[in-house]
């Protein structure tokens, strides 16, 4: 089931056969996301559209959410 995750720059996803995938960059017309630049674990980059990741069926990878946890803890 695809869900509709707006990808954010430094976050990590994971698609459904387990790869993970770096969001590298997002470019915008306007207000309207037009290309995405992912990155593979093994360093290749990669354009996809907008159109393509709104298709992609990824989860949010909970490496992100423990790193901002550990940097909101340092910080109090």
């Amino acid at each position: 089931m695809a869900l509709n995750i707006k990808p954010e720059i430094g976050n990590w996803y994971m698609n459904v056969t387990g790869q993970l995938l770096k969001i590298w960059a997002v470019a915008y017309a306007g207000k309207h996301m037009t290309n995405i630049v992912i990155e593979y674990l093994n360093g290749d980059k990669r354009i996809i559209s907008a159109q393509d990741w709104k298709r992609l069926d990824l989860e949010a990878h909970l490496y992100q959410s423990a790193r901002r946890h550990n940097e909101e803890h340092l910080r109090h």
